[in-house]
């Protein structure tokens, strides 16, 4: 079950990423809000810094790496004693130098890469459980120091392409992730069910499969815990019991396979786990307000016309 976090972070959809490098010197900071739907990382290549949050603050030493799963709102600053206001910056002199790349010094005294990523939470529910920052210390010989490594051959490789960039910033997001889902420090309600690696691997298991009848109590003795505790902490996890949640994906992975596909309705609900046409039918209206085959002929239709769009 060792790959249990690795898998579940799949469910989270990476749309696209940033990359910022900063050379720093002096005094130097900014004001960052809260914005849903991105992580953040901050690599501290050279010098240090601070990084505070509503009720943390971390101490950025070189070679260090901060995540933050949700982007909440923090200030980043070289040092204590400089003030940011909220909204506000202190960053004199800064100049782009490059692409993506800021310089107010040409001795800096402070290195940072900051990566965005863009992402799709919707079928990422266990996202809020997570800590809001996690830290990947210096000395870490794993993830931290093959993120140092690339994030240092990335600095002077800008003529790789937008998507072999693209795919590097996905594999770090979901490695990412994955340590998230096992940092101990959470401490939300609900964030022991983030920190079982029995009860994911039994999601896991789930999602892979969410045609399938599972019974919760089957499902919950193959992976050593009680049915009581699968039922309680999958819904944590999922903020929604986990039969509500596989009958949503299957009902999303039906209409995806009605878009991409000629396939018959009827074809597509066995795909998906449905002993008939008509039940399908049901619970499809139910989830998305409309028959699977007006789905399929709206989503052809609105597809078309954006080639079309594209041609003119």
């Amino acid at each position: 079950m060792t790959s249990s976090f690795d898998e579940l972070s799949r469910s989270l959809g990476v749309r696209g990423s940033d990359i910022t490098h900063l050379e720093l010197d002096g005094r130097w900071g900014k004001h960052r809000a809260a914005e849903p739907g991105r992580a953040r990382l901050y690599a501290t290549l050279g010098g240090g810094g601070v990084l505070d949050l509503p009720r943390q603050r971390v101490h950025l030493r070189a070679g260090e790496l901060a995540f933050l799963p949700r982007t909440d709102a923090h200030v980043v600053r070289d040092g204590l004693a400089t003030s940011i206001p909220p909204g506000g910056s202190a960053c004199e002199g800064m100049r782009q130098v490059a692409a993506s790349a800021w310089s107010n010094t040409r001795e800096p005294s402070s290195r940072l890469v900051i990566v965005d990523f863009d992402l799709d939470t919707r079928d990422a529910p266990w996202l809020g459980l997570l800590s809001p920052i996690v830290r990947v210390p210096a000395e870490d010989p794993g993830l931290g120091r093959w993120l140092r490594e690339t994030l240092s051959l990335l600095a002077g490789a800008h003529e790789l392409s937008p998507s072999l960039r693209q795919e590097i910033a996905t594999t770090w997001a979901r490695a990412l992730f994955a340590h998230a889902l096992r940092d101990a420090s959470a401490s939300l309600p609900g964030a022991d069910a983030v920190r079982d690696e029995r009860v994911v691997a039994a999601l896991v298991q789930a999602r892979a499969r969410p045609e399938e009848d599972w019974e919760l109590g089957a499902l919950a003795a193959r992976v050593g815990v009680s049915r009581s505790v699968l039922a309680e902490r999958t819904t944590a996890l999922l903020g929604e019991p986990l039969g509500h949640y596989l009958r949503r994906l299957r009902i999303d992975r039906a209409a995806a396979l009605l878009e991409s596909s000629d396939a018959p309705v009827k074809t597509i609900a066995a795909r998906v786990g449905y002993d008939s046409e008509s039940a399908f039918a049901r619970a499809f209206s139910r989830e998305r307000g409309t028959t699977p085959t007006a789905w399929r002929r709206g989503r052809r239709a609105g597809v078309g016309q954006s080639r079309a769009e594209q041609v003119l």
